[in-house]
């Protein structure tokens, strides 16, 4: 059931309507980028995962680290930032797979491209990227290569990062959390569209809902948010297929597959917070619900800005 999980931990991707100029009423708001070249950031991020099975609390890890941004080119058609992971800590040493993507991703330089209003268009140093997480992988194998789970953890992700796709949608989340709301007006009655998100094992596209909505809007920010719901009426098909291929027996009941179908929940709630003048985030908050057959799992992330 883990691996169900996995598969169904895709990443929010959206394709609306961007802007070129900053809207504001008292019941709108537009979210973009009005960054200075050779500006800086630092935000810390904390990253937890609770693990609940048949209503007990099986397990919580945290992480937590930092993200130092730079605006290392400004020009009319968009950004090149330049985001470096620092710090890493984690709250349990038997936290394998969290353990695991810290040492892969300490110290990690990324260089990236946006729009001319911050939304993320394309890794820039994807081979430098991948050679670096490779490096850390050697040396993390090397200190904890008797412990069979963490190199199992760690072998996994290496198999994952070997291509600019899966290093930009995989290995990157926090990046495109940080540019998911930009180039979008947001009202304070809301919108929803109909949306298809990827179905990482290759079958169909997963049917859900996206509602975006402006949540509170001063002189000085505005709070938005984009939360994320599959719609199990129509992903029920293809959700039954997918547990039958990954079921360890074939004889299991249409019955149970059904009712883990029905008892499904997988929904994303994110918020962020922006100044309008500079369209500087200060706060993302991004909570992950999935509730497969008996386990659910609780994914949180709370990025904040130093100060």
């Amino acid at each position: 059931m883990k691996s169900v999980l996995l598969i169904f931990s895709f990443l929010l991707s959206l394709s609306l309507l961007a802007y070129s100029q900053n809207r504001v009423t008292d019941t709108s708001a537009t979210c973009i980028a009005f960054w200075k070249n050779k500006e800086t950031k630092v935000y810390q991020i904390k990253h937890s995962k609770e693990k609940l099975e048949s209503g007990n609390q099986k397990s919580l890890a945290e992480g937590f680290y930092e993200a130092h941004l730079r605006v290392i080119d400004s020009t009319e058609a968009g950004f090149t930032i330049e985001w470096i992971y620092k710090n890493f800590k984690s709250s349990l040493e038997n936290e394998h797979a969290l353990n695991s993507l810290n040492a892969i991703m300490e110290g990690l330089k990324i260089v990236y491209k946006t729009d001319d209003v911050g939304m993320f268009t394309e890794l820039i140093n994807w081979e430098e990227v991948r050679d670096f997480s490779f490096s850390n992988y050697r040396k993390a194998l090397a200190e904890k290569a008797q412990n069979k789970e963490f190199v199992a953890a760690l072998n996994q992700l290496k198999s994952i990062f070997q291509t600019k796709e899966n290093i930009e949608t995989l290995l990157i989340k926090e990046v495109q959390m940080f540019h998911a709301p930009f180039g979008v007006e947001y009202i304070s009655s809301g919108t929803s569209v109909e949306t298809q998100l990827p179905n990482v094992t290759g079958g169909a596209p997963f049917p859900a809902t996206i509602t975006l909505k402006l949540d509170k809007v001063t002189s000085n920010e505005a709070i938005v948010s984009i939360n994320q719901t599959i719609d199990k009426g129509k992903a029920g098909p293809i959700i039954a297929t997918l547990l039958k291929k990954l079921s360890n027996s074939p004889m299991e009941n249409e019955a149970e597959i059904n009712k883990q179908i029905k008892d499904l929940e997988i929904s994303d709630i994110n918020q962020f917070t922006y100044i309008l003048q500079s369209g500087w985030l200060t706060r993302i908050f991004f909570k992950r619900t999935s509730n497969i057959g008996k386990l659910k799992q609780v994914e949180i992330y709370e990025i904040t800005e130093k100060k």
